[in-house]
């Protein structure tokens, strides 16, 4: 491959993540909302019951794969939020909410907090997950388009 055809290919790739970044920046609300409506049910599930947790579960893997799918129809990937690059230590810093809110799932579980409680847990996974899914679409676009390189 000589040097022209070397920065034509590069050529080519920028402009294939510029056209992802562009598709991405056009995030429907509704896809935020629907992330964090599946981790509000994941929660609030495990802070239900057992069952619930077993209901909760079976929802959560059906919704992130309707999400997947819709993910494919449009973008035509699915983009790994586990992926090396600029939204890493993002993804990681959100796992470990996420294991918080679980362990105060199961605290409020256990311990037969009110329904209200179980209810306002499952509404605050829902905002940080929404919030955390704009978040993570905003640095991956800036990633994309070359600000976080």
């Amino acid at each position: 491959m000589n040097p022209h055809e070397a920065q034509a290919a590069l050529a080519g790739v920028r402009s294939a993540e510029a056209s992802l970044a562009d598709k991405v920046a056009h995030c429907p609300p509704w896809r935020h909302a629907a992330f964090g409506a599946i981790f509000a049910v994941l929660i609030g599930s495990i802070a239900i019951s057992a069952t619930a947790q077993i209901v909760g579960t079976v929802i959560v893997l059906a919704s992130i794969a309707v999400l997947m799918r819709s993910d494919r129809k449009r973008y035509g990937v699915f983009i790994n939020g586990y992926r090396r690059g600029a939204t890493l230590p993002l993804t990681l810093t959100y796992v470990a909410v996420m294991i918080g809110l679980v362990a105060a799932a199961m605290y409020l579980r256990i311990n037969d907090f009110s329904a209200w409680s179980k209810a306002a847990l499952a509404v605050i996974a829902f905002a940080l997950a929404s919030l955390f899914s704009v978040k993570w679409s905003s640095v991956f676009r800036k990633e994309l388009g070359g600000a976080a390189r």
